[in-house]
Parts: C-alpha cells; structure tokens; sequence
C-alpha cells in the first residue's frame, strides 16, 4: 500500500534562526541538537547582547549543484 514517492527521499538541512534581544539582528545557523524555539542563544554578532532561537525550519538539498 505504500508508493515509492521521490518527494519522501529528498534530504534537507536543517537551520536555526537567532535573533538578538537588544538590536534585533538575526542569524542563521545549522541546527544543533539541543536547540529548540524560544531557547536562549548565543552572543549577538554586531552588540554582543543576549540572542533568542526565534525560528527553526529545513531547506531541500539540490542534488542538481
């Protein structure tokens, strides 16, 4: 009953997005295990200030590069 569907194969990388508490600039980064939506980040590239993971999703890899 199950298809052989491409689609379900495909692989993907997973990102994180940071963004900083005080100036509001945002980061992407790979994912690391452990990270999760409102979990405290880093340090902020441009102020140093305290950053926020406020997004995590995964892209497709193009296998056509």
């Amino acid at each position: 009953m199950s298809e052989d569907n491409s689609k379900d194969k495909q692989q993907h990388i997973v990102y994180t997005i940071e963004q900083c508490k005080v100036c509001g600039v945002k980061n992407k980064r790979t994912f690391k295990v452990g990270d999760y939506v409102y979990k405290d980040g880093g340090s902020c590239l441009r102020c140093k200030g305290n950053t926020l993971v406020i997004m995590i999703y995964a892209e497709p890899i193009n296998s056509n590069i």
